[in-house]
């Protein structure tokens, strides 16, 4: 498994040539007109919090790469594509190209299409328990394979004492890390603002299904 390094002042020393791999948790997108106030300005101080964040780790080293779950493709139209997630992670994304670090696509494509027709159809199913146990299955296979994908992308990217910065949700980076080559050195990009945010969005969709199950 991945170790879990510290970002509180940490010592150059202590990291030698050492591969790492800073994690930013990628957090919902939703319409921006349908949220709080409160969580409009939880997301905006993630954000500022994040950059505050990705400003200490620069003394362990230079991001060289940069990985985003979900998009498919390199360089230019991988940007282009990360524009359409979400303009705050465009922007930081952008930032570290720009300062000479490189898009690298970690997704299969054909994987990851088929990883999300699974999960639709896993959403759909309403009725029947033995469809929806099948198409767990597919789709936990799909998952596997994607991980694998994922995982293996990164290890031959990362070389001695490279750093990379890997944008993709919580409950992926949760299962990515136990497989990622164990001299991978993980740094967690989690700054106080996130829990708010977490909690805003659990408030904000609690509230959309009291509202639609009172219709």
């Amino acid at each position: 498994m991945a170790k879990l390094g510290k970002i509180e002042k940490p010592k150059i020393s202590d990291f030698g040539e050492s591969r790492k791999l800073f994690c930013i948790p990628l957090i919902p997108q939703l319409n921006q007109k349908d949220l709080t106030n409160d969580l409009k300005n939880s997301i905006k101080e993630f954000w500022i919090q994040v950059a505050s964040k990705i400003g200490d780790l620069k003394r362990i080293g230079k991001v060289s790469f940069v990985f985003v779950e979900s998009v498919t493709k390199d360089g230019k139209p991988g940007l282009d594509m990360a524009k359409q997630i979400s303009e705050e992670f465009y922007n930081i994304v952008k930032e570290k190209v720009e300062n000479g670090a490189k898009l690298v696509t970690v997704e299969n494509e054909e994987i990851f299409n088929e990883f999300l027709d699974w999960s639709l159809c896993l959403s759909m199913i309403r009725r029947s328990q033995k469809v929806f146990t099948k198409v767990l299955e597919f789709h936990k296979d799909t998952r596997d394979r994607r991980n694998k994908e994922i995982a293996k992308k990164i290890d031959e990217t990362l070389k001695n004492n490279d750093c990379g910065l890997l944008l993709m949700t919580d409950e992926n980076r949760l299962q990515i890390q136990p497989i990622l080559s164990s001299d991978i050195q993980v740094f967690l990009i989690h700054p106080p603002a996130y829990n708010d945010v977490m909690r805003g969005f659990r408030e904000f969709l609690q509230k959309q299904n009291q509202t639609v199950n009172q219709k």
